[in-house]
């Protein structure tokens, strides 16, 4: 069925175009496609080269941007060698305004360049960042065009595609996207001299690359000839396409000024030569295994670095960049690898220990320790840097997707398999502790004598009260008590509210304030072994190696100075991990000095059982009369006398100033009179919680 469909599709012409379209507001016109809009580019430019067509090249600016390069970057185009590529990303640079109010001419209208403007600040802008791509001018042209003759003409000329944000002051200090705006760019890069010719427009407007050969009047000629072959390559590109797509309206963006803009980049260091940049750049893109043998070449930013200028002649605003620093295309993939495997250590880490804590208490006993809100922290802190990873992964089709994909599915492992089948565990387990924690029920108000009544008559039931009553319990908070009693009202509460808190977990300004949140993942249970007089759930390898594990992440994006996710360092990021450090200072104190040794009296547990209470002396006749620790001296569980003699001072002195829980004993005493070695007696308790003898429920040791 399928196969016909698909023919019946090509024979009856599936592929040409309806010759008209529904607009938006319902009218009828004519279909406009890539294909038309492509054929009619070169037929028109075409005819203006041949001097036969209607078509005319636009005026140059009034304002050309390379008259107003800074004198420090220009540079001789004799007998130096430039970068020939700098593809990848430039971040940093400054921008510092120009005054060209003596350069407008007479056609300015400052009424039409405030509109251009619009509700933009240009006043404001500070930072340049872009990322751009270089390839030659030759790639995909029909050189056997006479049109195109002499080819030794395009040696030198690259094209350069890419995009630019231009932010304010504001932006580059507290990193939020209020005062920013994005341009896409074209234009084409003169080896021999390193300059950049750039045609920008704002980011969904359409660029007419024919526009490029005014920013050129030394190599207009040329220029022309290059543009003509880069419009008849798109023409055949859409000719080979399957389908044929309609064209995009343009955007409206928050400004409409069209940017011209000149870059130079500097010639290459005396010490430098070309073939030791090119052996460098193919290192890096196919690997021999020579990477680490050869010297890192100097890169375009050094020293004085790229500069450049920025100008919009209707809108009459103009800038000078200068600065910044860049990452190589090449570069940038083989960080974002390291990265990559960096990543997949940590959540490797954190996935390893989590599955060795659920080994580690399987027990009720040890089951009843460990906080379920600190796991269920751990799944969303989880489920949040699955999100980022795979997101990266699925949308950037290059290099790095398939490295960036193995953290996200470690992540997810910890997120969706391991760490709620633990909660689930932990829920089930600490069940009844919620039901005898409940509030009792409310019980309806038995009738009392009137006084003076005979026998057998009661006085009726207060009826305002009863109302009372009635009402509170069918008021907000006993409705919502029993809305939210359901399960199925429980898991959509949850699900929406981490839906709208991945919404705004990855916003600039709510970061930091989401990971201190998240990374405050040992607070339940330093209040749960403070509540319940316990210490001992987590192995320390597992409290130690995930906080570093999850650190690992937040300190490389928000300390590392070359980061590949492009995020300046941030200072927070040291508190955040000063936080984690405190956590876990707090878990190691409540292990040496009690669980709640912090805690006020009035929010203190109450005294837990003492299993060590001071024993007489045992001697022949006290035991076999049946001292306090009954005839028995043999531990039930090891079957070996137990030494109920108490320690000696200096012991006891040392092991209360250790902190080792008051100085145990070598014995423990049941509540059931029923005697153990205390060693003996916590290992059965990290099983049972019960008398090994009596089966009697134990008090935590």
């Amino acid at each position: 069925m399928m196969f016909l469909t698909f023919m019946f599709f090509f024979m009856s012409g599936g592929n040409a175009p309806m010759p008209v379209t529904v607009g938006p507001d319902g009218e009828i016109r004519p279909r406009v496609t890539e294909l038309d809009v492509a054929r009619k580019m070169v037929d028109e430019y075409k005819g203006w080269m041949n001097g036969t067509g209607n078509w005319t090249e636009t005026s140059a600016p009034a304002i050309q941007p390379w008259t107003l390069l800074p004198e420090r970057y220009r540079y001789p185009g004799h007998g130096a060698q430039f970068f020939p590529n700098i593809t990848g990303f430039h971040r940093d640079a400054a921008l510092a305004s120009v005054n060209v109010t003596d350069r407008l001419t007479a056609a300015h209208n400052a009424t039409h360049a405030s509109d251009l403007r619009g509700d933009f600040d240009w006043s404001a802008l500070a930072t340049w960042d872009m990322n751009l791509k270089e390839r030659a001018v030759a790639e995909g042209f029909d050189l056997s065009d006479p049109a195109f003759a002499p080819v030794d003409d395009f040696a030198g000329w690259h094209w350069v595609k890419g995009g630019a944000t231009l932010s304010s002051l504001a932006h580059a200090r507290i990193g939020i996207d209020a005062d920013s705006v994005d341009y896409d760019f074209y234009g084409l890069h003169y080896i021999p001299n390193g300059t950049y010719g750039l045609v920008a427009r704002p980011q969904g407007v359409r660029i007419d690359i024919r526009e490029i050969p005014r920013l050129w009047p030394d190599h207009h000629n040329v220029t022309s000839r290059i543009v003509l072959g880069e419009l008849e390559k798109e023409r055949k590109v859409q000719e080979d396409s399957l389908l044929l797509s309609d064209v995009t309206p343009d955007a409206t963006p928050r400004t409409t000024c069209p940017v011209y803009i000149t870059l130079a980049a500097p010639p290459l260091p005396p010490q430098a030569s070309l073939a030791d940049i090119e052996l460098y750049s193919a290192e890096l893109r196919r690997p021999t295994g020579i990477l680490a043998s050869l010297p890192r070449p100097p890169q375009y930013w050094h020293g004085l670095g790229l500069g450049g200028a920025v100008v919009s002649d209707q809108c009459g605003v103009a800038f000078e960049l200068s600065g910044g620093k860049g990452v190589g295309i090449d570069d940038f993939w083989r960080k974002s690898i390291n990265y990559a495997a960096f990543a997949t250590a940590c959540q490797l880490l954190v996935l390893v220990l989590l599955v060795r804590q659920m080994e580690s208490t399987r027990t009720p006993s040890s089951l009843a320790k460990v906080s379920l809100w600190t796991i269920v922290m751990m799944g969303i802190s989880d489920s949040w840097v699955f999100s980022a990873h795979v997101v990266v992964g699925i949308m950037s089709d290059n290099k790095s997707s398939l490295p960036m994909l193995v953290p996200g599915f470690l992540s997810l492992c910890t997120a969706v398999v391991f760490g709620p089948r633990y909660a689930v565990l932990l829920h089930r387990i600490q069940a009844p502790e919620r039901v005898s924690a409940a509030p009792p029920a409310r019980l309806p108000a038995t009738p009392t004598p009137t006084p003076g009544a005979t026998a057998g008559t009661t006085s009726p039931p207060d009826t305002a009260a009863a109302t009372a009553n009635a009402a509170g319990d069918a008021g907000p908070n006993g409705v919502l008590a029993e809305l939210f009693s359901s399960p199925f009202v429980r898991w959509l509460a949850a699900a929406v509210g981490l839906f709208v808190l991945f919404q705004v977990a990855f916003l600039p300004t709510v970061i930091p304030f989401f990971l201190a949140a998240i990374y405050s993942i040992w607070l339940p249970q330093i209040w749960r072994n403070a509540r319940r007089g316990t210490s001992g759930a987590l192995n320390w390898g597992f409290v130690v190696g995930t906080s570093a594990g999850r650190m690992g992440l937040p300190l490389y994006a928000f300390a590392c100075p070359e980061n590949v996710l492009f995020v300046k360092p941030s200072a927070w990021v040291w508190a955040l991990a000063t936080w984690q450090v405190v956590q876990i200072s707090v878990l190691y104190a409540q292990e040496r000095f009690g669980p709640a040794f912090f805690l006020p009296r009035s929010l203190a547990p109450p005294e837990s059982y003492n299993y060590h209470p001071v024993l007489p002396a045992g001697d022949a006749e006290s035991v076999a009369g049946g001292g306090p620790a009954g005839p028995e001296t043999t531990c039930s569980i090891c079957m070996e006398d137990v030494d109920t003699r108490p320690a000696p001072a200096a012991e006891a002195g040392a092991s209360a100033l250790l902190g080792l829980h008051g100085g145990k004993k070598a014995y423990a005493l049941a509540p059931c009179h029923h005697l153990f070695h205390t060693k003996c007696l916590a290992q059965w308790l990290a099983i049972k919680t019960i008398c090994p003898l009596c089966k009697r429920s134990l008090p935590p040791l």
